[in-house]
């Protein structure tokens, strides 16, 4: 009992002591807070680089005259994986989108851009089964039927596509008239008029949004083809289209990228294929689709269900889920999440040190009191579990005041971005950048406690040898110490 009693009196007794409280809880909360935060980000970033993928991607490797049609793969894939439950097919299709650049329209040039992009045609009913790209829309004229096309558009051969809300900002602040300074383009509505940041209220988004729809874009279509000399061309249909809906799927580079149309539609614009063992060649159909995705009824499954389907269909089809084809961005989160929790485990390391020099002060300081425990009957055990019990109470008092004070800054982690914000114009979480508008947290038990674990541990370990050197004291030397 005299050990644990002697442990605490020291730790209450010096101020130093409870500097290392402080250097422990201190790198305790930053841990706590950087994980805690990583976790809501990766969370919050997967959510939104998947976007409108499904979970499995399927993406034939053979011709379209040795697909099977939807409706039997369908059935097929039910009935090869119990976890299947939708499939739906996409037509990806080169697009590029025309506009003048700021610097183009300043020197009053005559040249123009191309943002290469890609169409991709989808059947509605069958892509709200397997993807989010519905709950994505902000705005549409029909949402139970974006892609109608009204009977004026239909006369002037218009179709209807859906564009991303990323799309519209990138080319809404520029090009700007030189004259009124004023954007060319109206789609400047999308971004706060005053500050040309990232709208933030729902409403007011959707509200914008809506008056974008209806808004006519030039779009040219366009594939590489080689004629019948074998040599390569450039096909290109350039074609007007009519914004029937606004999506935001979170991913900002994919939606900057992608149009989405009706299947049918992007199914026409295909290059028409012969079959040339015949004389004369004769047309084959058009593909069905071109990419197969499908939806799981629980992502869990997602590793088990590739490589079933790979084993069956694998050599028809490139089997992959929306994982797979995010691989590098994932990585690239999860590896800085690693880096950084190295880099902040410095600061417990520090505060290991702290008790380290500490308790080795404390062994100094009190020569006098060891030689009369020692002289009193307290073995040499006894005297070192004195020490490492004070290092112990350290680490876990640090460790509870570190949990407390990481809780509580994860809690209120916006109210402070908010005072930085407006008391010194400090923005640590840009929207623009991250496009976030909150900073994300996820509260992870399991790695707060093996944070404060860890730190108790390392406390152990800071006052082992300051208390092996007290315990090897002789208590008539230490007696005569002044």
């Amino acid at each position: 009992m005299y050990r644990q009693f002697l442990a605490l009196r020291y730790l209450r007794s010096r101020l130093v002591n409870l500097i290392s409280v402080g250097g422990v809880m201190s790198g305790v909360a930053v841990l706590i807070i950087v994980v805690c935060i990583m976790d809501g980000f990766q969370a919050r970033v997967r959510k939104h680089v998947r976007g409108s993928l499904s979970h499995i991607i399927l993406s034939p490797t053979v011709g379209g005259d040795k697909l099977p049609s939807l409706a039997t793969l369908s059935t097929a894939l039910k009935q090869y994986e119990p976890h299947v439950v939708a499939a739906a097919p996409q037509i990806r299709y080169p697009l590029f989108y025309e506009f003048k650049t700021q610097r183009q329209v300043a020197l009053g040039s005559d040249g123009f851009t191309w943002w290469q992009m890609q169409t991709v045609g989808i059947d509605w009913e069958a892509e709200k089964r397997v993807s989010e790209l519905a709950d994505a829309l902000i705005a549409a004229r029909d949402p139970k039927r974006p892609f109608f096309v009204s009977r004026q558009a239909e006369e002037h051969g218009k179709t209807t596509v859906l564009v991303s809300r990323t799309f519209i900002e990138k080319f809404a602040l520029t090009p700007y008239d030189p004259k009124t300074g004023q954007p060319i383009h109206p789609w400047g509505a999308m971004r706060d008029d005053r500050t040309g940041d990232r709208l933030s209220d729902p409403a007011l988004i959707k509200k914008r949004a809506e008056s974008m729809l209806g808004e006519e874009l030039a779009l040219m279509f366009g594939v590489a083809v080689r004629d019948k000399e074998g040599n390569p061309k450039f096909e290109a249909d350039t074609r007007n289209a009519v914004i029937a809906g606004v999506y935001d799927s979170g991913d900002a580079l994919e939606d900057s990228k992608t149009v989405y149309m009706e299947i049918g539609s992007v199914r026409d614009m295909l290059p028409q294929r012969y079959d040339v063992s015949q004389d004369p060649p004769v047309p084959l159909p058009k593909h069905e689709y071109l990419q197969v995705n499908v939806k799981l009824d629980d992502f869990e499954y997602a590793k088990a269900v590739k490589t079933s389907l790979a084993a069956r269909i694998g050599h028809s089809f490139i089997v992959e889920t929306w994982e797979d084809q995010k691989a590098d961005f994932l990585q690239a989160v999860d590896q800085e999440k690693v880096l950084l929790v190295i880099v902040l485990s410095f600061i417990v390391l520090l505060g290991g040190f702290i008790i380290l020099a500490t308790l080795t002060l404390t062994v100094v300081e009190k020569t006098r009191d060891i030689g009369i425990v020692g002289a009193l009957g307290a073995s040499r055990m006894g005297v070192l579990t004195i020490f490492i019990w004070n290092g112990l109470l350290i680490g876990i008092i640090g460790s509870i005041c570190g949990l407390g004070l990481g809780a509580w800054f994860t809690a209120h982690v916006d109210d402070v971005k908010d005072f930085l914000k407006n008391w010194f114009n400090i923005d640590i979480f840009p929207p623009n950048i991250y496009h976030f508008r909150s900073i994300p947290t996820e509260w992870n038990w399991p790695s707060v406690l093996m944070i404060m674990g860890g730190s108790v541990v390392m406390a152990f370990f800071a006052g082992l040898l300051p208390a092996m050197r007290a315990a090897r004291l002789d208590p008539i030397k230490a007696l005569r110490y002044e």
